[in-house]
């Protein structure tokens, strides 16, 4: 199995599992993770080149992801090609989906390895995604621990560089403007899925609530959502707005009231079930959000950029 933190050392990425590290700039993984998609590019290519990489050309994608390759070790007789990518702004961290997409991209082109750069971290079933499809797993630890391992005065030219200004604040792919905040009040709830195994004892309220394959989770307040997808195991008592459907594979125990049910071929329900009628109380009341949008009008694209604040 891939170590997901060992092999990019040469690339002055991470370091090896346990190596300890002293805090001796003003970088930190909190600094790191902080950074607008653009500073952390730089930053990403800052490190590639102090480790003696030769870094190529980037791409931005509309959702703010960077992409761009690096060969390793140029001037050996066997220069290693890698594609890096950083993930969207509206996900920061990497779920295994995050990471499936990437390998697919990574697959492409012919001897290459990916490298993806998930500031916010990886949960535990990215991280075996990643494992398994070979794919370097870097959060914003690994990358203040690459940048405590640099010279001093290289770490701090990068701090510099990169954290002066305004370096938190989101820009806009299209027309690399600083995003503006946007208030205004919304019924949104955000969606969830659920990889991991284990008690949640917390109030579950959401959108689309997924519920993946290999998960066992055990509800131990009501759940709320709109839909609710099974493909693992799930128990507690649910209330849904909309549709549930146990895929194959899919158990559901305990008490279920929705508005339909969809037990696929292998699904299964082991409880109640209620057919919800009539109209229901709204989940949730309207509230004050707000988001980055561009104010730019060169760029008919710039009204479609909306990213989410980061926690």
């Amino acid at each position: 199995m891939l170590d997901p933190f060992a092999t990019l050392k040469e690339a002055g990425f991470s370091q090896k599992s346990g190596q300890s590290v002293d805090s001796l700039s003003g970088w930190s993984p909190e600094l790191v993770a902080s950074l607008d998609w653009a500073r952390l590019s730089e930053l990403a290519r800052g490190i590639a080149t102090e480790a003696g990489c030769e870094v190529a050309g980037f791409r931005v994608m509309p959702d703010g992801a960077v992409l761009f390759g690096m060969l390793e070790q140029p001037k050996s007789a066997k220069p290693r090609r890698a594609m890096v990518k950083i993930a969207p702004w509206n996900e920061w961290g990497a779920t295994p989906e995050t990471v499936r997409k990437f390998a697919d991209e990574v697959s492409t082109a012919r001897d290459t390895r990916g490298i993806l750069i998930a500031p916010a971290g990886f949960n535990p079933a990215a991280l075996r995604t990643a494992q398994e499809r070979r794919i370097e797993a870097v959060d914003a630890v690994a990358m203040d621990a690459a940048l405590q391992a640099l010279h001093e005065d290289k770490r701090e030219f990068l701090l510099a560089m990169i954290a002066k200004g305004d370096f938190s604040t989101p820009t806009c792919p299209f027309c690399l403007r600083k995003l503006r905040r946007v208030e205004q009040e919304r019924l949104t709830l955000p969606s969830r899925i659920i990889d991991t195994v284990g008690l949640f004892a917390d109030p579950v309220l959401c959108d689309q609530l997924e519920i993946a394959r290999g998960c066992d989770a055990t509800f131990l307040q009501e759940v709320r959502a709109r839909s609710i997808t099974v493909s693992g195991h799930a128990a507690g008592d649910f209330v849904c707005e909309g549709p549930v459907t146990l895929k194959a594979g899919g158990t559901l125990s305990g008490t279920v009231a929705a508005r339909s049910l969809n037990v696929q071929d292998g699904g299964e329900l082991l409880g109640q079930f209620r057919i919800l009628g009539g109209e229901l109380g709204s989940f949730v009341k309207p509230a004050v959000r707000w988001d980055w949008r561009c104010g730019g009008t060169e760029n008919k694209r710039c009204a479609a950029v909306i990213f989410e604040p980061h926690e």
